[in-house]
């Protein structure tokens, strides 16, 4: 992970994420919260999954694919080598090159870097001939421009002819939704309490979540009152510390990682929905996998030591939306951010 703050100086990479042997979604899953808790990398978006013929060999099983975004302050090749050790890490042996694989990880393109070593080729030198790669890529980022043409375009000019089916288990299924109050530098709280506590607020928050999904952290469902549940909704703790409890939190599931966290929403009725409430450390861990943002904005300031990363500077999310308002005073904005996703993808 980067320092909070500090992915302005940080370097942009796309990535090509693959795998053919044991459980393909789960291990990609796994992929990417690895990279997401490497030191010097920011996971910042992800593409749906797509199952593909295997390329190159074709005598071994189909492919899930995905593509990923992420901030970096490492080296190109200090990023290669970290990938490479979550590669090993998830059970990949390189034997046959374009072989059968547990997991495969390539660096892709990082605007304004380019790179013809052995080992490492930037931007990849298959990329405009792989349409398991483009399509992925084209649906965090087909704007993206490399070697003079855009993602997009080079995947309606590709000639690779294998199918590339949209297939389940990316964790962008869910459709999560990240729901906070803030103040005018994004700032969520003071010393874990909550910035404001205004009843429109609290009213829209209620309104949007009643009926559905919350996923917290620890210290949120300390500020709620007696620590118990809010009425009407399901609860998922996620906590890596909470598990040491000899007993759990009545009223809540309980999970300690994301990989228990996604396990558990594919066992959720299909119309459910799934709110992210914080805190901090929770926002910051989801907000890659979160497809829209309902944003309370209090054109105050107050003093702070925990901030949502603005999305108002982010080119990943769009504003959808836009209602004013004003409370004794104080005025406010309920915003509706978008991630950008190409759909046709």
């Amino acid at each position: 992970m980067i320092g909070e703050g500090a992915t302005e100086g940080a370097s942009t990479c796309y990535l090509s994420l693959g795998a053919n042997l044991g459980k393909r979604e789960q291990t990609i899953r796994l992929a990417l919260e690895e990279i997401a808790h490497t030191d010097g990398v920011e996971l910042a978006g992800v593409s749906s999954f797509y199952e593909t013929a295997p390329w190159g060999v074709a005598n071994q099983p189909d492919f899930i694919n995905a593509a990923a975004k992420v901030y970096t302050v490492l080296s190109p090749m200090e990023l290669l080598r970290q990938m490479q050790r979550i590669e090993g890490k998830l059970g990949r042996v390189r034997h046959e090159h374009w072989g059968a694989r547990t997991m495969d990880i390539d660096l892709v393109h990082m605007p304004g870097v380019a790179s013809d070593t052995e080992e490492l080729r930037l931007p990849h030198p298959y990329l405009s001939e792989r349409a398991f790669v483009l399509r992925p890529l084209a649906q965090i980022a087909d704007s993206l421009v490399i070697d003079g043409k855009t993602v997009r375009g080079q995947l309606e000019v590709c000639k690779d002819a294998g199918e590339v089916r949209r297939a389940k288990g990316s964790p962008m299924d869910f459709g999560l939704c990240l729901i906070a109050c803030v103040d005018d530098t994004w700032g969520l709280g003071k010393d874990g309490k909550l910035l404001f506590h205004l009843s429109a607020d609290l009213k829209r928050f209620r309104e949007l979540t009643f009926g559905h999904t919350v996923i917290l952290g620890r210290k949120t469902r300390m500020t709620f009152p007696g620590g118990k549940p809010l009425e009407g909704r399901r609860h998922i703790l996620l906590s890596r510390s909470i598990n040491d409890a000899p007993e759990h939190p009545a009223g809540f599931s309980v999970v300690n990682s994301l990989a228990s966290l996604w396990e558990t929403l594919e066992r959720s009725p299909e119309q459910e929905r799934f709110f992210v409430i914080g805190g901090a450390t929770v926002y910051r861990e989801l907000l890659p996998y979160c497809r829209e943002a309902e944003i309370t904005l209090v054109h105050e300031r107050r003093e702070a030591d925990c901030f949502l990363p603005r999305l108002d500077m982010c080119a990943d999310f769009f504003l959808q939306s836009c209602q004013k308002t004003q409370e004794n005073g104080v005025e406010m904005e309920f915003r509706s951010y978008r991630r950008r996703m190409w759909a046709e993808a």
